[in-house]
């Protein structure tokens, strides 16, 4: 049997429209990321605190954050599990889909090192391994693995909660620990100043090291933010398993139960993140910090449902036909266009485009975010007109099959 790529016929329509409108969330994540230095996401260094900006961030914490990674991680399960069906009696599809995983590896490594400190493809690829280890676990299985990764952060942030709360109850161990948040917040603050100096005006060479440094600094918190991501892998494994997206009319009372359960969790979730996310600090920390992360992980998993259901509602009820069109063909391009995000920003914001690092407002870029995303959706409507693949996705299915594959579309 000789495996070949999804063509367009063969595709569910509804996985593409979940992933392009997941697109859209993650770039409205990043926006304020791609403008300021890693260290915003371990404390209060923004540089902007007027009100207007205040809001534009619980805005985007409110309805964004950590909800549309979780979305994007459930589609990627539910790709896995659709490769997994090519198996065949004679040929097991798992050196593919592992060639597959080397080359997304590859392409993370270099967006890390050329264009953005924020990459996902890296876990995603690592962790995709992984998934090949229970491909063959029962649904109930997957769910109590995926409960148990979920569990993870939480865990991981009580226990050390717990262990700071009695270190301080020792002198010697107190003052140590007072001196090492003292030295981190130290050097946080150098952190953020070299980022606001560097990417606006330095050598790409600077930038790199820049760059990587602040990989580097975003390491430890693969403990508090992939294993949700893992988890939301296996889910979508269960939910391609029993047809959820791909016969949705099969499952409308299914969804309509989803939505009921999850839109109050979802915001009341929602709520904590916003309302409590700029008072926590991983530099002096606090049992607040058990709350958020509760809020990122339980809150951001049911708002992500909801927004799951909606659309599928919608799709069903055959609402905004042309829009949910646009957004299919750009979710039809993901990789092309997730990489096209750090490339446009690294025009914007470095010293080889722009320059306008630290000069772009969180609500400013809320507006850079709704530009980008609407070029996106045109780019991608008339690329797709001449086109059967976005341009990275038929570099990636060409390395992965081994063969240049039919670009041009025959019709």
């Amino acid at each position: 049997m000789t495996f070949k790529p999804v063509y367009t016929q063969e595709r569910i329509a509804l996985l593409d429209l979940l992933r392009g409108f997941a697109l859209f969330g993650i770039l409205m994540v990043n926006m304020p990321l791609f403008n300021n230095p890693a260290t915003i996401m371990f404390g209060d260094y923004s540089i902007w605190t007027d009100p207007l900006s205040k809001s534009a961030t619980w805005f985007i914490r409110f309805f964004f954050e950590g909800k549309f990674y979780i979305l994007f991680s459930l589609l990627f399960g539910m790709g896995f599990q659709l490769f997994m069906q090519k198996i065949d009696e004679n040929k097991s599809v798992l050196p593919l889909f592992r060639r597959r995983l080397l080359y997304m590896l590859l392409f993370g490594i270099l967006h890390v090192v050329f264009l953005w400190y924020g990459d996902i493809l890296v876990w995603y690829a690592l962790f995709g391994f992984v998934m090949t280890w229970l491909r063959k676990k029962s649904n109930r299985s997957l769910i109590k693995w995926a409960i148990g990764f979920m569990l993870i952060p939480v865990v991981f942030t009580a226990i050390m909660l717990g262990f700071m709360e009695f270190a301080l109850t020792i002198p010697e161990a107190a003052d140590a620990m007072q001196e090492s948040a003292l030295q981190r917040s130290n050097y946080m603050q150098e952190l953020t100043e070299a980022a606001y100096a560097t990417y606006p005006s330095g050598s790409f060479a600077e930038i790199v090291n820049q760059r990587l440094t602040e990989y580097l600094l975003l390491l430890p918190g693969a403990f508090f933010f992939y294993p949700n991501a893992f988890a939301m892998f296996l889910i979508g494994m269960v939910f391609m398993r029993n047809g959820y997206l791909a016969n949705p009319a099969e499952h409308k009372s299914f969804f309509k139960r989803l939505l009921a359960i999850s839109l109050p969790i979802g915001l009341a979730g929602a709520f904590v993140v916003a309302h409590f996310g700029s008072q926590v600090s991983q530099i002096n920390m606090s049992w607040l910090m058990l709350l958020v992360s509760a809020g990122h992980i339980v809150g951001g998993f049911f708002m992500a449902m909801t927004y799951i259901s909606l659309i599928v509602f919608c799709s069903q009820r055959g609402m905004f036909t042309k829009l949910r069109s646009l957004v299919a063909q750009l979710g039809r391009m993901a990789l092309t266009n997730y990489l096209m995000h750090s490339l446009i920003a690294s025009i914007l914001f470095f010293s080889y485009g722009f320059g306008l690092y630290g000069n772009v407002s969180p609500f400013q870029g809320i507006l850079i975010t709704i530009a980008i995303y609407i070029f996106q959706l045109f780019f991608s409507h008339y690329w797709l007109k001449k086109y059967r693949f976005g341009p990275m996705e038929w570099l990636w299915r060409s390395m992965t099959y081994g063969r240049k594959m039919p670009m041009k579309r025959e019709d």
